[in-house]
């Protein structure tokens, strides 16, 4: 009877590991989306634009650097959307969008020190992020996906997040709404 109740236990420790990681695998894209759509929504000092690509680096998290990369090509604001993958903070020389995975967030505030000061928009996934000076932070509330925002991050780098971007934000600088 005991072994019986083991393998049960067993079993439905499996299936929880197999759900998170399910839900993990559908919120990839969902996640790659909004970061998508936040390069479209912020607009960038003119040392940091020009007709070049809008180069997006992806700090760790293979999930969503893969989700990220189905918008490759694409176009933001007259210029070609780029992905890369960022082993380093070193590495953010020509990225104008940085975005720290889950994987990494534990790290953040190392990475957030060394990227450049101008013209680089950080995106965060996880609590915290826009608290450790990153500018958009990915949060889960429930079973829905939120932002925050650090504005006065975004204005140091020269960056401008339009009206309806900040409309749409769970959290400005401190303010929850």
């Amino acid at each position: 009877m005991t072994l019986l109740r083991m393998l049960c236990a067993l079993c439905a420790l499996c299936a929880c590991g197999l759900i998170q990681a399910q839900s993990d695998v559908l919120e990839d894209p969902l996640k790659a989306a909004f970061v998508f759509n936040f390069a479209k929504y912020v607009e960038w000092p003119e040392s940091a634009s020009g007709n070049g690509p809008l180069v997006a680096c992806v700090a760790s998290g293979d999930g969503l650097a893969a989700a990220l990369s189905q918008f490759d090509g694409r176009m933001v604001a007259g210029r070609s959307f780029q992905v890369q993958r960022l082993a380093t903070p070193a590495g953010a020389a020509g990225c104008h969008l940085v975005v720290v995975a889950e994987s990494a967030v534990r790290r953040s505030a190392a990475w957030l020190r060394q990227l450049p000061a101008q013209g680089v928009l950080t995106v965060g996934d996880g609590e915290g992020f826009i608290d450790e000076g990153g500018m958009i932070g990915l949060v889960r509330s429930g079973d829905r996906l939120q932002f925050d925002i650090n504005q006065p991050a975004l204005q140091r780098a020269g960056l401008r997040a339009s009206s309806q971007l900040l409309k749409l934000a769970r959290n400005l600088g401190g303010r929850t709404r």
